[in-house]
């Protein structure tokens, strides 16, 4: 771990977590829960980061790729003040069931969530989007993009989390154990894609695992 004087980027990371922290009690418990079973929510950094982008942009309509128990959506709403749209994507019928009861703790009605793969839903939304968050399954990560391209709005944003796949695409082919190499190997397509692409903008972010984000220009 590289240090900052005699700080190690750590150290600094927590002290930046820990002044951003907004108290929220419910929120709390929902992602102790989380990290409990296991079940992963974005990281904390990435949900300050989202806090402010969202204050900023304030989308209308968003369309969330991996929905899990709804930890993301219900922040995002919360965050917004329920006045969006959100439509969310799940392939697990159980985490369907279980982002549904927390939807209904919280009280929330303004987010609909669509179960099956998403390489065959994305196909049948009819709305556009000023808003995509991406956190799914990263070997797809492609697939989705590029099917989902005709429900961005103009100078819509795609938010993908997790980019860096644990750190894997940081380093080369051969550098990884040999079952991940597949999803390297298209993640690194992926990253391709976007930096031909001339009619978008992008920047690769350091927090969490990686977040690229994606201009529609």
């Amino acid at each position: 771990m590289h240090k900052l004087d005699d700080l190690s980027y750590e150290q600094i990371f927590d002290y930046i977590d820990e002044f951003n922290y907004k108290k929220n009690e419910k929120m709390d418990i929902l992602r102790k829960d989380a990290e409990k079973n296991n079940v992963p929510i974005i990281k904390k950094d990435v949900e300050n980061f989202l806090r402010t982008f969202l204050l900023i942009t304030k989308p209308k309509k968003i369309l969330e790729i991996g929905c899990a128990i709804g930890y993301s959506s219900i922040f995002m709403s919360n965050t917004l003040s329920n006045s969006v749209k959100i439509d969310t994507l799940e392939i697990s019928e159980d985490m369907k069931k279980l982002a549904e009861e927390n939807f209904e703790k919280f009280g929330i009605n303004n987010i609909n969530i669509i179960l099956g793969n998403a390489l065959d839903t994305i196909p049948t939304l009819s709305d556009t989007y000023d808003m995509v968050f991406m956190d799914a399954a990263k070997g797809h990560y492609e697939e989705f993009y590029k099917l989902m391209s005709k429900n961005v709005d103009k100078n819509g944003i795609i938010i993908c989390d997790n980019i860096l796949f644990r750190g894997h695409l940081c380093k080369k082919r051969l550098e990884i154990p040999r079952r991940l190499r597949t999803i390297h190997k298209r993640m690194n397509m992926f990253f391709d894609d976007i930096k031909n692409d001339d009619k978008v903008s992008y920047d690769l972010l350091p927090l969490g695992d990686g977040v690229l984000i994606i201009k529609k220009i």
